[in-house]
């Protein structure tokens, strides 16, 4: 199963499973030393483009422009294409819980990244 309820800020549960960051950038506030105790994986190729990232952001654009762009990003790079299929894989066997900073999951592109995978398992 691919879980996408908690914020990288969420604590860290069992039932987790594999938590994997999948932010362009890696969270400021935590040290170095300390990311192994928030994310096992950092999947950066999975994470929006700079710029689609800030124009979303900076309210240029909706979240269903956002969602479109960010789908056809995904799709037109074989390797998030491949990191997708993966963790499609993966999640047959065990929990993976999808991170980022976004608190609401509605508003996040994890959900994105969530659907293109499950989307994958048929």
């Amino acid at each position: 199963m691919i879980k996408t309820k908690k914020s990288i800020r969420s604590s860290k549960s069992l039932d987790d499973g594999t938590r994997i960051l999948i932010t362009r950038y890696v969270p400021r506030y935590i040290k170095k030393e300390e990311q192994k105790d928030h994310w096992d994986k950092w999947l950066i190729d999975l994470s929006p483009s700079r710029a689609l990232h800030r124009k979303y952001k900076n309210g240029k654009i909706t979240w269903d422009i956002f969602s479109q762009r960010f789908r056809d990003e995904i799709r037109n790079n074989e390797k998030s294409m491949e990191l997708c299929r993966q963790l499609a894989k993966e999640s047959l066997k065990k929990n993976i819980t999808l991170l980022c900073y976004e608190d609401d999951e509605n508003l996040c592109h994890r959900s994105l990244v969530r659907k293109i995978c499950e989307q994958m398992k048929n």
